[in-house]
This record gives C-alpha cells, sequence and structure tokens, in this order.
C-alpha cells in the first residue's frame, strides 16, 4: 500500500475510534505538571527548544575542546563553520543520501560541526555524522530496500485494536541493523572532540518538539545507551498513526512511567540550533582569542519537493484528507526554509539548500518503491558529484 494511501487511511481514524473506544492500548503517562524527567546514568541528553529558558550550555564546550579539524581555516585568518541539517521525507531520504556520497565522490564534503536530523533525516543523520566511511551503508539503506522491509500494514479489524495502520517490526529490524554498539562507540568519540549530533522529536503528552543529543547518549556507560539512541532515532520517524509512536520509559520519585513521541516533523521538517540561541556569541565566548567572528555556514538538504504536484482529488473522504495532510507536509517543509534563511537575514549564518528540481518526475508514487529510491539516489548522486546547486534564498521569496 502506497503511504500516502495509508495517510488517507489516518484521515479515516476519528471514525475508526468512535467505532473503537474499547480499543484503547494502556499506558502509565509520565505527569507533565512538573519538569520533564532526567534518565538515570545519563546527563543532559534531550532539550525543549520551544519551552523557558532553553539553552545548550554544552554546546559553548563543544566549540572549547574542539580541535582544528573541527573548522576550515582561511588564509586571512578567518575561520568556517559547516553544519548540516537533514529534513524530513520518508522514502526520499534517498536523495539526501545519494547528494552526501556524491559529494564524497567530487571530493569537497566539508566535515561537519553539527548536524541535525528530522524523520528520514534522523535515520541519515549519523551516517552523514560519521562521514564517508558509511557511505556505503548509506547508500545501501536507501537503495536496497522496499516497504516490505520498513511496515507490515494491519488489515481494517487489527487497526481498530491499534495505535497505527502499520506494524513498523521491519524498520525497528533495520535501524537494529546500522546502528550497534560499534556505531555509538564512534559517535561518542566524535562527541569527545567536540562535535555535536542533534534529532528531534514531538512529546505528545507535553505538545512540545524534543531535541535529543545523541552524542550524549553515545558518550553514557549506561547500559541502555543503546536501546535508547534507537528508540530517539525511530521515534524521530514515526509518522502519528501511520507508524506506531513510542513508549520511552521513565523513572519518576522510583516509579515507571512512559512518554509517548511521534515523529518530529509534526513541528518541523527540518531544524537547526542556530533560530534558538545566539551563535556568533557562543563562538566567541569559546575563542575570544579570534579577531574575526567566524563564518557560519548551514546546509539543508531537503528530502522532497518544493513545487506543487498535482494530481485528482475525489470527493471522498480518505482522498480530501490524505491530499490535505501531505500537502502540510510539504508546506511545513518550505516553512521550515523560510524559518531556517531568517540566520542569514539576521546575519548570523550563511543559507544553503537543495531539494528536488521543480517539475521532477517520479517513475512511481508509491512510498519505498525500490526503483524510484534509486532513482531519486542517482540524482542526489549526480547533484553532488558535480556541484551541489545550493539556492541561498528559501522557494519564492524576493529579498
Amino acid at each position: 500500500m502506497k503511504l500516502s494511501s495509508l495517510l488517507r487511511a489516518a484521515g479515516l481514524f476519528p471514525l475508526v475510534i468512535l467505532l473503537a473506544g474499547c480499543g484503547t492500548l494502556l499506558r502509565q503517562p509520565a505527569p507533565t505538571d512538573q519538569p520533564p524527567p532526567s534518565f538515570e546514568g545519563f546527563e543532559t541528553i534531550r532539550y525543549y527548544p520551544l519551552g523557558s529558558g532553553f539553552g545548550l550550555p554544552d554546546l559553548t564546550d563543544a566549540y572549547r575542546i574542539e580541535g582544528a579539524d573541527q573548522y576550515e581555516a582561511q588564509p586571512d585568518g578567518s575561520v568556517v563553520y559547516n553544519y548540516l541539517a537533514l529534513s524530513g521525507g520518508g522514502s526520499a531520504g534517498a536523495f539526501g543520501a545519494g547528494i552526501l556520497n556524491g559529494w564524497t565522490a567530487k571530493g569537497d564534503r566539508p566535515k561537519f560541526k553539527v548536524v541535525t536530523g528530522v524523520s528520514t533525516g534522523a535515520l541519515i543523520s549519523t551516517f552523514a555524522f560519521l562521514g564517508p566511511d558509511y557511505d556505503d551503508e548509506l547508500k545501501e539503506a536507501y537503495t536496497t530496500v522496499d516497504a516490505s522491509q520498513i511496515y507490515v500494514v494491519r488489515n481494517l479489524f487489527s487497526i481498530i485494536w491499534s495505535e497505527s495502520a502499520t506494524d513498523n517490526k521491519p524498520f525497528r529490524d533495520m535501524i537494529n541493523k546500522y546502528v550497534t554498539e560499534k556505531v555509538l562507540d564512534e559517535v561518542a568519540a566524535e562527541y569527545k572532540k567536540g562535535r555535536r549530533l542533534y534529532i528531534l522529536t514531538t512529546d505528545l503528552d507535553r505538545e512540545l518538539p524534543v531535541m535529543w543529543d545523541l552524542g550524549a547518549i553515545a558518550s553514557s556507560s549506561s547500559p541502555r545507551r543503546l536501546a535508547l539512541y534507537r528508540e530517539a532515532v525511530l521515534a524521530s520517524a514515526s509518522i502519528p498513526a501511520v507508524f506506531p509512536p513510542v513508549l520511552i520509559n521513565v523513572m519518576i520519585d522510583g516509579k515507571p512511567y512512559d512518554e509517548l513521541h511521534v515523529d518530529g516533523g509534526v513541528f518541523a521538517q527540518s531544524f537547526f540550533i542556530g533560530n534558538t540561541l545566539d551563535l556568533k556569541k557562543t563562538v566567541r565566548d569559546a575563542h575570544p582569542d579570534w579577531n574575526k567572528d567566524a563564518v557560519q555556514r548551514l546546509y539543508v538538504i531537503r528530502n522532497g519537493r518544493i513545487d506543487a504536484q498535482t494530481r485528482v482529488t475525489k470527493r471522498s473522504l480518505g482522498s480530501i484528507s490524505g491530499n490535505s495532510i501531505t500537502t502540510m507536509l510539504k508546506v511545513s517543509g518550505l516553512n521550515d526554509l523560510y524559518r531556517l534563511y531568517v540566520g542569514q537575514l539576521t546575519g548570523e549564518l550563511e543559507f544553503y539548500y537543495v531539494a528536488f528540481p521543480v517539475g521532477y518526475v517520479p517513475v512511481s508514487p508509491e512510498e519505498f518503491n525500490k526503483e524510484e529510491m534509486n532513482k531519486e539516489y542517482e540524482l542526489g548522486y549526480k547533484y553532488g558529484s558535480e556541484g551541489v546547486p545550493w539556492q541561498r534564498t528559501p522557494p519564492g521569496y524576493r529579498p
């Protein structure tokens, strides 16, 4: 079944709920009238960007402890930091995978000081963070799978008694295959050098986005570090109603509770830390001896389209709701590009983004279609290897 069809099914969920009030699964929700709980055996591993008093104190330390390989030194003595934001987009993540691998082949792919990811971008982010050594895994993950290796569609009776239209066990298995103890050890090693890796989930109970510091999780000595890392990645890519939400267990005053997390794309299709703190000041505080402000360069890979894709909408609840949802997700991605562009308007960073070319014609509209994913990967690889056609202003923006 196409993901668009699943989204249409999700649009019918209110009717299903009317028929299945007794189908609610039990849980022990963490109380929301107090600050979010911490995790035993971990330091600070997550942040709430929309919460009061948001800050990233650990980030200043990241710039203080860094070596010269964390930035590009220019002949005039200035410094350039490179950052990467990977958007959501489902199987269109093949496009971003291709760009990164093509960029490697061209020979000028930078080392990114900070990498952020949402949804499919969260899955790519670990590979992107660890660099070209993981290009083979990145290509395999996005060119050799099909829908059967991501989800199993539930029958109607099962949906009534479930929390999603699909069972995502195949996707869990896929994450477990690629996210291993060895991978975490390598992420932790980069974290100790001052590099940072963040992904986004949505805490449904608190109605807030949650930014997970994967490097801090990987650096923990807790026996839970691998499981929690995998849970955060899975949650970031769990489209509500289509895929099951992720229950993350927490302890409060010695009692077990849980939090319900879904796709970070509920709040943002792509994000970066520069919109929530003064990045220039953070670098200046870490390097008071530098006589010039560092150049902050943000690259955004939009895994998907930015142009309208016409189709016939039937006069049915499923068709209308499904097409509305897919359109809202696309527009959300466009709005995020505008939000990230604000950093360039204020002079804090240089903004670059790339997306599918206008007028792109897919081989198939089916989500996780192997042939289509390979086409998207090859498109991205061509872009990366020949020189990515970065855009400097959001779609439709006229300075």
